[in-house]
């Protein structure tokens, strides 16, 4: 409907007034060229005016050549407006015979932005062209229980009844929250209460949930270095002051936290992004004593830890904490399917009521039918049954990986290939930088990652200087070897020799001083 409003007491007619806001909106593009308006009878009815009244001001509004009336059809905007042929300005006298002067219009002053936030690379939206991409976030998107999902949905939206029209509990539905804690407490170790659970939009809300409780400028949160950058730039953003971690083959090196003075500490120690090493039980329980005695919360963000072939899984920090000190974030993104877009967060007792009102603060809530499917997914042992099928998927394309880096590059230096979704390969000597590597492989139609692009943060930069991510998840074993080999035969046309044993140097592509990413 076009926005009209008409005052009988104006002291101009009322067909006047329809000319004029007709007019104004066709010029302010708010009526773009080719719209079609609505019936005169329709307008008069709407307005509470003769329908002469529109008629007559559309008329004159169609000989100007501003509207064009198809018997038949309607009344539309013309595609070619007169101002655009003479270039008149709008001026809302019709018969001037030349533009009057417009006023510069008056410089507003707005309130600053107040974010201070570094950009976040949250999906891979690189080029298409990309025949096989070893992107470090993909899921395998044939594995998502399409079937289930959908004999759940349906069974669940017979029985919605006012579920769907009325609000939730911000927390999450209890169903799921019920699921979720049995779940932890099976699988992760976590002797989780459905009180303690908050169901999120994915780990990045969690992120935002703590910053709002926790952070403020300069206070200072420990963090892995490197570390996943969703992480980091929230906290960030918040004001925190971020206090680097070395990370080695164990994790965490947690000599480094004593007297660091951090209040928070964000870790990924079941598949530590992007190096992928699992933080060994001894590193586990010196962050926990740490966290004890300086009275930190530890954020422990167990993204992946779904899948892992080689070895049994370390109890989870917020088992071994026994919820106390630990704030433990988990998703379904990389399990079921990031679209579902549900994460969750167990929390401490003394932190359930505060987590409660900042998210009552943040929505109200997430959309009931997708948790109640998620939770049916999970009680009725899909979910586990889920999880094992696609597990021995994953290991097939990681052994694929795995071996065929050491079949083109020799002997390969590989970080967290026994868990996750992807690994850290650590280039030989041999090889260009990283990123002339990177490069290379995308002319050649093949996607690797330096730590940078694949979406890590490194506070201290160059302790990896020679590291890329390498996805495998999306990707089926043959399409794994196809793009391995891509890569290599690409570097020995570019002139590199791949054997390990010596290197024929191009000083354009290999010879540059100082440290190379």
């Amino acid at each position: 409907m076009i926005p009209l409003h008409l005052d009988p007491a104006a002291g101009v007619t009322l067909q006047e007034q329809v000319y004029d806001q007709v007019r104004a909106a066709i010029l302010a593009r708010t009526l773009p060229p080719g719209a079609a308006l609505h019936s005169t009878r329709e307008l008069a009815r709407t307005l509470k005016v003769s329908r002469n009244t529109i008629v007559l001001a559309f008329e004159r509004l169609a000989k100007e050549g501003y509207l064009v009336m198809r018997p038949g059809a309607g009344t539309f905007v013309c595609e070619v407006l007169p101002e655009a042929c003479v270039g008149l300005s709008g001026s809302p006298n019709p018969e001037a015979s030349s533009p009057s002067p417009r006023r510069p219009e008056p410089t507003v002053v707005h309130p600053p932005v107040l974010l201070r936030a570094a950009p976040l690379r949250m999906v891979q939206t690189g080029p298409t062209r990309m025949q096989v991409d070893f992107w470090y976030g993909s899921a395998n998107s044939r594995n998502f229980p399409i079937r289930e999902w959908r004999q759940l949905l349906l069974e669940n939206l017979s029985r919605a009844s006012g579920n769907l029209s009325g609000y939730g509990p911000p927390e999450g539905a209890i169903e799921l929250r019920r699921a979720i804690a049995s779940h932890v407490s099976a699988n992760r170790a976590i002797p989780a209460e459905p009180d303690q659970i908050i169901i999120t939009a994915g780990a990045q809300e969690g992120f935002n949930l703590i910053s709002r409780l926790f952070v403020q400028p300069g206070v200072k949160i420990a963090i892995e270095d490197p570390c996943y950058a969703g992480a980091a730039h929230v906290f960030s953003s918040f004001g925190g002051a971020l206090v680097p971690v070395p990370v080695d083959a164990q994790g965490l090196c947690t000599e480094y936290l004593a007297g660091c003075g951090a209040s928070l500490a964000y870790v990924t120690p079941s598949h530590q992004f992007p190096t992928g090493v699992t933080m060994s039980f001894g590193r586990r329980r010196e962050l926990l004593a740490w966290a004890r005695s300086s009275g930190a919360y530890v954020v422990e963000d167990d993204y992946d830890s779904d899948f892992r072939y080689d070895g049994a899984p370390l109890a989870a920090l917020a088992g071994l904490d026994a919820n106390t000190s630990v704030i433990y974030l988990g998703t379904f993104s990389k399990s079921v399917g990031a679209g579902i877009r549900t994460g969750y967060m167990v929390v401490p007792k003394q932190l359930v009521g505060p987590v409660r009102q900042a998210k009552s603060l943040a929505n109200y809530g997430h959309p009931w039918l997708d948790q109640i499917v998620l939770a049916d997914f999970i009680d009725q042992g899909r979910f586990a049954r889920h999880v094992r099928r696609i597990r021995q998927t994953y290991s097939e394309a990681r052994q694929a990986l795995v071996e065929s880096l050491n079949s083109h590059f020799g002997p390969t230096r590989i970080s967290g290939a026994d868990a996750g979704m992807h690994v850290m390969w650590t280039l030989p000597d041999h090889l260009p930088p990283v990123r002339e590597v990177a490069r290379i492989a995308a002319d050649a139609g093949v996607g690797i990652y330096t730590l940078e692009a694949a979406g890590a943060h490194e506070i201290v930069p160059f302790r990896y200087p020679r590291a890329v991510v390498l996805g495998y998840a999306a990707l089926t074993p043959e399409a794994i070897r196809k793009g391995i080999a891509r890569l290599a035969s690409a570097l020995s046309r570019e002139g590199v020799d791949l054997s390990p044993r010596f290197v024929r140097q191009r000083p354009s592509v290999l010879a540059a001083p100082g440290p190379q990413r």
